[in-house]
């Protein structure tokens, strides 16, 4: 291998290709470039982030383009840069350390390993110069080689294995027509839940997506009022605040305060897939427009800003624009007043001297506007916006990203009555297909014709879960045993990813494997994924398996809608042909079997289910 020069600029990741003109000597973790650190016994600094990350990218301008620091590093360390969202294997080894180590985790992950792969040093954001107690980067490296020449020998192995909590609860095993442990953890989310501003925790506000659909099924087959009173609290305030775009519709990723007012300005597709989902069982379950419109804006950004030629969709919107995070997302109140008139202090929120260094992001204030007058002003605003400069794109196709996108096509189409979205899922399922799915199974992820090397749990499953939604809505018998022909493949490249220690995250040639993630953070985990894939696979097909294991609420919420799943907690229709979702009410299973019936929680009955139980 060429060792001393940045070898990034031919990277099929984004992510290492804004740091290929860093005169840091970076490479891609592989075979060659480890076995290149275990020939000449140099540590590795191995550097995890992401295309989108803000202080990533502050890293990349400041240290990394550094000659000092540069030069510390390339004299003494073979150093990698690794795309978490490429590699989420090497991500979680590296981050469990990190937290374990620390207390704490975030991106830029900067780890110091061993030649042959033994943590001894993880920290997130380091500064060129030194602040307070904390020395700065070159001073950090001078420490970390002398820690490694006194104790290097002798530093232990990270095995995630053993570091890895086991997956046990209070009550393991549901059984089929006992509701207690799923209402026992509806009544720990409520009790649990920031009642004031929604959602869950004190300080910056993630979107709890697995919750969120947790609670909707709990509202549902429980009559939960509590769970439906927080639930609306929350998705009102979200859709109102400042996780919202309320121009082109979508979300950003989080919100860096209690109250949803100031986002973090990056937008993943995860995320929007996974509102989307939750957004339109909403306006379904509460039989509420508002929710239905955040739905279609939802899917309006996919359609303007995450969708590339070949009908997959792109991975993220960066924070900053020129360097500045939020820049184009943001207003002076000089400028909302020219725009909007009279109307700016009636649609939003005005704070005095701005939310963001004396500007202005856009907060809804409840508006008894004309609809119509409503939606000029932003349509005003937004074509305004247009014309700035816009942040960067992560055009990297992720797998897992595009399979949830179309569960949540379907889910969209189903529940707000409009069949283009769930031809617009087997498009996508298509077209991810002939993009990402190679011989020995589905790749990470893309960008044009490259793919990336690796195998990972999380994008076969993902892929299987949408695979059974395709098959309930197939249009004809044979496209219905097509795509259960198709399950069945998916589930044979899935027991790949299955050994004596259970389900591990991923199969690749230079990392070794790890325990398949369990906890939804902030998308459904690995092991939920295979779990709700395999159970829905399962009752397609006319079998049983056994129900996974409950776990925690909020760390476990999609792996116990798995549960419910499998112990009959969901409705089950038996129908010998295409569903009508029209009459069909959210978490339902349609099975295309004769002769008709319905099963809810433990009790089947013939015919159709009448519409006050729907």
């Amino acid at each position: 291998m060429i060792a001393d020069r940045n070898t990034l600029g031919d990277a099929a990741s984004p992510y290492l290709r804004q740091h290929r003109d860093n005169p840091v000597w970076w490479h891609e973790w592989s075979r060659e470039t480890l076995e290149h650190a275990r020939s000449t016994g140099k540590p590795l600094f191995v550097s995890v982030g992401y295309a989108t990350c803000h202080w990533c990218h502050v890293m990349a301008s400041e240290a990394f383009s550094d000659q000092a620091c540069a030069d510390a590093l390339n004299r003494s360390f073979v150093c990698i840069k690794v795309d978490r969202e490429e590699r989420p294997d090497i991500d979680q080894f590296l981050m469990q350390f990190l937290v374990a180590t620390r207390g704490h985790g975030g991106w830029p992950l900067n780890a110091f390993l061993t030649p042959d792969g033994r943590p001894f040093l993880a920290l997130t954001y380091i500064p060129v110069d030194g602040r307070a107690s904390m020395p700065g980067f070159v001073g950090i490296i001078d420490r970390v080689l002398s820690f490694y020449a006194d104790r290097g020998p002798e530093l232990p192995t990270f095995d995630l294995w053993e570091a890895s909590p086991p997956r046990e609860t209070d009550d393991p095993t549901p059984v089929p027509g006992a509701s207690e442990p799923f209402v026992h953890r509806l009544d720990n989310l409520v009790r649990r839940g920031d009642h004031d501003h929604g959602g869950f925790g004190m300080d910056a506000k993630f979107p709890p997506h697995s919750t969120l659909l947790y609670l909707l099924f709990g509202t549902r087959t429980y009559q939960h009022q509590g769970a439906a009173r927080f639930l609306r609290h929350t998705l009102d305030t979200i859709a109102r605040r400042g996780l919202h775009d309320h121009l082109q519709g979508g979300f950003f990723r989080y919100c860096v305060d209690r109250a949803w007012t100031v986002p973090h300005f990056e937008k993943m597709l995860y995320d929007q897939a996974l509102l989307l989902w939750v957004y339109a069982v909403a306006a379904r379950l509460f039989d509420d427009a508002r929710y239905g419109a955040v739905a279609r804006g939802v899917v309006r950004a996919l359609d303007d800003t995450f969708l590339l030629p070949d009908g997959v969709y792109r991975s993220a919107h960066d924070a900053d624009t020129n360097h500045v995070e939020g820049d184009t997302y943001l207003w002076t109140e000089d400028e909302l007043r020219d725009i909007a008139g009279v109307d700016a202090e009636r649609l939003f929120v005005l704070a005095p001297g701005g939310t963001v260094d004396g500007r202005h992001h856009l907060v809804r204030n409840q508006s008894d506007a004309d609809p119509d007058r409503e939606r000029a002003v932003l349509e005003r605003l937004l074509e305004v916006r247009r014309r700035r400069p816009q942040p960067a794109t992560d055009d990297k196709v992720v797998t897992a990203w595009n399979a949830l996108t179309g569960v949540a096509l379907v889910e969209a189409g189903r529940m707000l009555q409009d069949p283009s979205l769930l031809a617009r899922a087997r498009d996508l399922y298509q077209a991810l297909r002939a993009r990402n799915h190679a011989g020995d199974g589905w790749a990470r992820s893309s960008l044009g014709t490259m793919r990336s090397p690796g195998r990972f749990l999380e994008d076969t499953a993902a892929v299987l879960l949408l695979e059974t939604y395709l098959a309930e809505d197939a249009a004809t018998e044979e496209d219905h045993r097509r795509m259960c022909r198709q399950i069945a493949e998916t589930r044979r490249e899935l027991d790949t990813f299955r050994d004596e220690r259970g389900w591990v995250g991923a199969r690749t040639s230079d990392f070794d494997p790890l325990p398949a993630e369990s906890f939804d953070s902030p998308t459904p985990s690995p092991v939920a994924l295979v779990e709700m894939g395999l159970q829905r696979a399962a009752l397609l097909a006319g079998e049983v398996i056994p129900a996974p294991a409950l776990q925690p609420e909020l760390a476990g919420d999609f792996g116990n809608l798995a549960a419910a799943l499998a112990v009959g907690e969901w409705m089950w229709v038996d129908q010998p042909h295409r569903p009508d979702w029209g009459s069909l009410g959210p978490f339902t299973l349609h099975l295309r079997r004769s002769p008709e019936s319905w099963c809810f929680r433990g009790v089947c009955r013939p015919g159709s289910p009448p519409p006050h139980v729907l």
